[in-house]
């Protein structure tokens, strides 16, 4: 009998756990490096993408549907640390999206890849997700697949897990054979060939930080899409995946143009004929054909000009969230030495000159500990006199969670205010 889905349930994956041991070759991060991996999760709407997010990262306001209806409209980034640094999962917006056209999506994902890269930012990796429960791999599965092939280019593939999601919705003797089925050329074997990996994701967040372990060892590389179109300055429509939709929607609109035409030879045979009924159902279905060329050839226009709209909307968006950033980032958590031993209260700074600010009103925080040097105050030495270790110490690499943030302790951080010492956390 397959096993029940999992429940969707919170991990504190920063630096607990620490992720597989680290070959020997490997030399850990010093406490005051920062690496950030960023890994981009795509795959047609419902595969899971969003949920796939929640369990790895721990955040618990991912937002995950319940229906084949997306709920990720735009670009979303989650961060969080694992293994010692920083990981930076990216959430987009499905292909297929019940709100969205592709050409939409694909101009969304590409706004946001060029902005990253103009930033010296690069894809550590892409989890593509794909549900083994399928059957088959369907028209829309295959162009979305394609969409993926024209946006990495050969050169990024090695940084492709063409992941395999639900799992326990599936006998594993049958998800076995349809994952084998997949490795055919018809399917992903031609980009398995040239270095895309084949992965399975198990539901858990164990599962899924297996796979972020294995493309935080990765070089990142740039996408194909984003040389063509910040090196080599190319519209979204002259790149290969904007060829390709192009290509996708001229085939449709031939399509329907022949539709209309076909609808208004028999109205008009209909009309000959006096056959009002049959003239009435024309007229209409020909009404229904019009509109959906009106739809794909407004789609064609978006694909020349959204672009650029929503360059300017990123960049206005990311120079806001920015500003925001910037004040959030100034604020750090500050927690009374003496407070550590009972029940640690900490207060949000803002500036940490001020000392008023550190008489604003507590709240309580759990700080969670890893085996470190600790920082251990004057008074807290007094009262731990002849230990090395307590757990009421606070390590250089202990860490407080706040409204969905990482709080990490700041070495040589002590703050002394009157006769009372703060240790202070600073935003992850």
């Amino acid at each position: 009998m397959p096993a029940t889905s999992p429940t969707p349930h919170t991990v504190l994956p920063p630096y607990l756990p620490t992720g597989p041991p680290l070959p020997s070759d490997i030399v850990p991060l010093r406490d005051d490096q920062e690496r950030e991996v960023i890994i981009a999760v795509m795959g047609v709407t419902g595969t899971g993408k969003s949920y796939f997010i929640r369990e790895v990262s721990g955040i618990s306001n991912v937002e995950v549907s319940s229906s084949l209806h997306s709920c990720t409209a735009e670009v979303q980034s989650y961060s969080f640390p694992y293994a010692g640094v920083k990981i930076t999962l990216v959430d987009t917006p499905g292909f297929s999206d019940t709100t969205k056209s592709d050409t939409e999506v694909l101009t969304d994902i590409c706004a946001w890849m060029s902005l990253n890269y103009r930033e010296g930012k690069l894809l550590s990796g892409i989890i593509y997700l794909h549900r083994i429960t399928d059957v088959r791999m369907d028209g829309t599965s295959l162009k979305n697949f394609k969409m993926l092939q024209k946006m990495c280019g050969p050169e990024a593939l090695q940084n492709v897990f063409l992941t395999t999601t639900q799992w326990s919705n599936v006998n594993p003797a049958l998800g076995a054979e349809r994952e084998e089925n997949l490795r055919h050329k018809d399917f992903w074997g031609e980009l398995i060939s040239q270095g895309a990996s084949l992965e399975k994701f198990e539901g858990t967040g164990e599962s899924g930080l297996e796979l972020i372990y294995k493309l935080m060892e990765k070089e990142p590389k740039p996408l194909s899409i984003q040389c063509q179109m910040v090196e080599k300055g190319m519209a979204l429509v002259e790149t290969d995946a904007g060829k390709f939709i192009n290509d996708e929607l001229i085939s449709v609109q031939k399509k329907y143009e022949k539709d209309v035409e076909d609808l208004e030879r028999e109205r008009q045979n209909a009309i000959e004929e006096k056959d009002n009924e049959m003239e009435v159902i024309m007229e209409l279905e020909k009404a229904n054909a019009q509109e959906k060329l009106q739809k794909v050839a407004a789609e064609r226009k978006l694909l020349t000009e959204l672009y650029q709209v929503e360059m300017r909307k990123h960049e206005e968006a990311e120079r806001e969230r920015g500003e925001e950033r910037e004040r959030s980032d100034r604020a750090v958590i500050a927690v009374d030495s003496n407070d550590i031993p009972h029940r640690p209260k900490g207060r949000l700074i803002r500036d940490t000159d001020d000392p008023r600010e550190f008489e604003s009103e507590p709240f309580d925080v759990t700080i969670e500990h890893k085996s470190n040097i600790p920082i251990i105050s004057n008074s807290m030495i007094k009262r731990l006199e002849g230990l090395i270790w307590s757990p009421h110490t606070v390590a250089s690499r202990d860490y407080i969670i706040y409204n969905q943030a990482f709080y990490r302790c700041k070495p040589n951080s002590l703050i002394k205010i009157g006769n009372r010492e703060f240790i202070i956390f600073t935003k992850y």
